[in-house]
């Protein structure tokens, strides 16, 4: 089996169906930068591609090439790592924590160096993300040692490039950060907006219309909402039978996608897997809806209960917008004491899978121009890291899992599936994998059509959910027993 060309569409559907699982128990990220052949994660990753039968004929031999199955000579890639944030507030993520939120260098080299041999010199390999807004890059890039394996590749490959795909990011400016007195961590300053060069190819708006996930709702979109400063932001691309995002030009110029997510719980959607890190492709963070304004007894699923005035006052003015798209930050959060439910941060969160599902219809399916086609549009494989993955109060509060775990695979929906599972979690829990296997979100979406393998033995360990996702731990106590 050989690539498809440049204007071929997705991986056939016998590829797409397969998704592979390496469990190597005691596994943590190589240390030695820039993790070069040989080393225990590097050969996982190997492993994992034989798993999945990629170029089978060649396998353990020198010229085995596994990527060549899904890139042609000459195509332009993107490889997405997930590069998230190194503060949670007003916790500094380092360390182990910052393994269990962020992509790895040792894992990323590996990707890296088979995308650039299938692809050969006449094609070009992109590591891309597009972080949050507050994300403070070389705060990340630096001691997972991403800097160090781009830089290393570079020296041989002069057709690799890392792009951070923001074209602004806020800076903060504390007068008082993380200063704990009286059972509190005060937090006083300004977030200041500043440019940055973003993508050079620009940026497109990407309107999935009609198929958007949010169409048929019968709450109102004008109660659509993103985080504090930028709470309304999204009604006025989410009306009108509109429902818009903004994509990087170099992604919808991507011939093939290799997506390389974390393994994490996370608050809003039970995990963050391969479907939700597709938010990282996203130029226009504030056109997201994130939750649905109130609580369920107006139909909303910001908060879980209804909310006393003081509550509503403490939240919203943590932060306050000031001229410019600066922030103003005053933050005084209580220490030793489980948060309240804000910003849609539980299982009764009906909007966030939404939103995730119409971005992966929007990368799959968005023509180069921004019309959307019937049939996918470029090739995508997904590698789930959980390596080091992590558990609880998920995305950036959580707590280091060291699982020892690969997961990948060509659909997104049927990979998050069976990552799903290795964290001992059932699918049809988490809402934006039963909404996509139900949508059939790619022509391979169906729960018959997994062909997986495993190599190393079965996980038995499971996931420590969020608090505010009772429904796992009742699920986990019933497997227990």
């Amino acid at each position: 089996m050989t690539g498809a060309g440049r204007d071929g569409a997705a991986v056939s559907r016998d590829l797409g169906r397969r998704v592979a699982v390496v469990h190597r128990p005691g596994l943590t990220h190589d240390k030695k930068s820039p993790f070069a052949s040989p080393n225990p994660v590097y050969q996982a990753v190997e492993a994992l591609f034989a798993s999945l039968g990629l170029d089978r004929a060649r396998s353990g031999s020198p010229e085995w090439n596994p990527l060549a199955d899904v890139i042609a000579r000459g195509d332009r890639v993107i490889v997405k790592p997930n590069l998230v944030s190194s503060k949670n507030l007003n916790e500094k993520i380092v360390g182990e924590k910052l393994e269990a939120s962020s992509t790895h260098g040792s894992l990323l080299r590996p990707i890296v160096e088979y995308a650039l041999k299938a692809t050969g010199p006449t094609g070009k390999v992109t590591v891309v993300d597009t972080p949050v807004e507050g994300c403070e890059i070389e705060k990340v890039l630096g001691p997972l040692g991403i800097h160090d394996v781009v830089g290393d590749l570079r020296r041989q490959h002069t057709n690799l490039s890392f792009l951070d795909m923001r074209y602004f990011r806020v800076a903060p400016v504390m007068a008082l950060d993380d200063v704990r007195r009286f059972g509190r961590s005060w937090n006083l300053g300004l977030l200041v907006r500043t440019k940055l060069a973003g993508d050079p190819l620009g940026y497109r708006t990407i309107d999935v219309g009609e198929r958007s996930f949010f169409a048929g709702r019968s709450v109102p979109d004008r109660e659509l909402a993103f985080h504090r400063s930028h709470r309304h932001t999204p009604v006025p691309h989410h009306s009108q039978g509109r429902h818009e995002y903004g994509i990087p030009n170099t992604v919808l110029d991507a011939d093939v996608v290799i997506n390389v997510p974390k393994m994490k719980t996370h608050k809003k959607t039970g995990v963050t897997l391969s479907l939700k890190s597709v938010i990282g492709l996203s130029s226009e963070k504030y056109w997201l809806p994130h939750f649905t304004n109130g609580d369920p007894s107006r139909g909303g699923d910001e908060y879980d209960r209804p909310q006393h005035l003081f509550e509503r006052l403490e939240h919203r003015l943590s932060r306050l917008p000031l001229p410019g798209d600066h922030s103003l930050i005053a933050r005084a959060a209580r220490l030793g004491r489980p948060s309240n439910i804000i910003d849609g941060g539980w299982e009764g969160n009906d909007t966030l899978w939404r939103t995730i599902l119409d971005l992966n219809l929007a990368l799959f399916y968005a023509r180069r121009d921004g019309t959307l086609a019937t049939e996918p549009q470029r090739r995508c494989l997904t590698i789930v890291d959980g390596i080091v993955g992590g558990e609880g109060e998920g995305p950036l509060g959580a707590t280091p899992v060291r699982a020892g775990l690969l997961v990948g695979g060509f659909d997104p929906v049927l990979v998050d599936h069976e990552a799903a599972r290795c964290m001992g979690f059932s699918p049809d829990r988490i809402p934006q994998i039963k909404r996509a296997l139900d949508a059939g979100l790619l022509p391979t979406t169906a729960i018959g059509e997994i062909v997986r393998t495993m190599d190393g033995p079965e996980p038995d360990r499971s996931f420590k959910p969020p608090r505010s996702w009772p429904s796992l731990f009742r699920e986990a106590r019933e497997r227990a027993a």
